[in-house]
C-alpha cells in the first residue's frame, strides 16, 4: 500500500513527465524546483519535493549523483555521472 501524501505523487508524475520530455535532463534540487516544475504552473514547497526526489531515488527512477564540490544532482539512473563524462 502506497503510503505517501497526494502532494508527493504529484510532484513524482510531474517528474516522470519532464524526464520522458527530457531524457538526459541532469539538474540540482533547485534547479528541479525552478525548471522541471514549471510545466505544472504551481509552486512546491522544498520539503515535497525533497521527498518525491528520495523516493523517486528509492524506487530506481532516479539517480542520486555527488558532484566533485559536493552538491547532489539528480538524473534518470543510466545517464553517466556529468563529473567523468566525456561529453562537452
Amino acid at each position: 500500500m502506497d503510503h505517501r501524501p497526494p502532494l508527493v505523487a504529484e510532484i513524482e508524475e510531474v517528474l516522470r513527465r519532464y524526464l520522458q520530455a527530457h531524457p538526459h535532463a541532469i539538474d540540482t534540487e533547485r534547479g528541479i524546483c525552478e525548471w522541471w516544475l514549471r510545466e505544472a504552473r504551481r509552486s512546491y514547497a522544498v520539503t515535497a519535493v525533497r521527498a518525491a526526489l528520495e523516493h523517486l531515488v528509492a524506487v530506481g527512477d532516479l539517480a542520486k549523483l555527488m558532484l566533485p564540490d559536493g552538491q547532489c544532482t539528480y538524473a534518470r539512473p543510466e545517464n553517466p555521472d556529468p563529473a567523468t563524462s566525456d561529453a562537452p
